[in-house]
């Protein structure tokens, strides 16, 4: 059960990408609902007629308080149920209590679930590449800075405060999103070219704003921009210091004389082509092959 279509993000990522890739892997699996509608009664007992004893239901973001009575009928039968999460607000008690198994795709996000909830089986498993450049990308060269994302109010007064810092060093950067305020009107993620526009850019710009939420979040941005040739500049969280090792393989930075001075490092060619090598191949270690596996032992699939 997915809380969106293909072009919600999340239920791309951790459900139809995953859907996808345990059916490669010859497990049976069938997505059920999407969308963040709320089950009608006949949908509900649709369910408690097809799902038998030892199935496996895996809700993605579904959090809705209102599920609880058809949990309580599942677990009654013998279903096992699995739950994704990405972001806030954590899921409320009063459903975690069925849950059998809780996957978190981050590691701050997982380390919240187990202090709430020390006697579950909850685990980490990070988001899968979407997209891979087929061979080691050539680097651009141009001074075209993108952010591609979801736009807030906030991310949008930081982006602005960036741009005339990048400015200093005649550095431009583009906004993509789905926010009217956006340069590029993005809303089709399964189409190639949002790669191809990302991948014209020489930097992938990935700050983060102060919002309790940010510390929770994926590396699926920066992972995905390695994937396809940028450098990556981000802001510092856990995800993100998981996946970068800074000034080899893209920059953390937390003020602007660390974005400025990164910026100074690409400018050479070298520097870029080394940096641009070693973030493709950690991006590699992200690859959905490797990844399904995780959720198949964890999910004892």
């Amino acid at each position: 059960m997915l809380v969106g279509g293909k072009n919600t993000g999340s239920s791309r990522i951790h459900g139809y990408n995953v859907h996808e890739a345990l059916l490669q892997k010859g497990i049976s699996s069938k997505i059920i609902h999407r969308g963040n509608r709320k089950l009608t009664r006949k949908q509900k007992l649709r369910l408690l007629i097809i799902l038998k004893k030892g199935d496996l239901l895996i809700l993605q973001k579904r959090k809705d308080i209102d599920l609880s009575r058809l949990l309580h009928l599942l677990k009654i039968k013998g279903v096992h149920i699995a739950f994704i999460d990405c972001d806030l607000p954590k899921c409320e008690d009063s459903l975690v209590k069925y849950f059998d198994y809780i996957i978190c795709t981050s590691t701050e996000l997982t380390q919240l679930y187990q202090s709430k909830h020390p006697y579950k089986n909850i685990t980490y498993i990070p988001d899968a590449v979407e997209y891979f450049a087929l061979n080691l990308p050539t680097p651009v060269s141009n001074k075209k800075a993108i952010y591609f994302g979801w736009l807030t109010e906030a991310r949008l007064q930081n982006i602005e405060s960036l741009k005339l810092l990048f400015k200093t060093l005649e550095w431009g950067i583009c906004t993509m999103s789905n926010n009217e305020k956006a340069d590029i009107q993005w809303f089709n993620w399964r189409d190639k070219e949002t790669f191809d526009i990302i991948s014209k850019h020489s930097v992938s710009l990935i700050p983060v704003d102060n919002e309790e939420a940010s510390k929770y979040k994926s590396a699926n941005r920066v992972l995905q921009s390695l994937a396809i040739g940028n450098i990556v500049l981000c802001s510092d969280i856990t995800s993100y210091r998981e996946v970068i090792n800074n000034g080899e393989n893209g920059f953390i930075c937390t003020s602007p004389e660390e974005w400025l001075s990164a910026l100074n490092e690409i400018s050479n060619q070298d520097r870029r082509d080394d940096i641009v090598k070693k973030g493709w191949e950690t991006a590699q270690n992200y690859c959905m092959d490797k990844i399904i596996m995780n959720w198949i032992s964890f999910l004892n699939l």
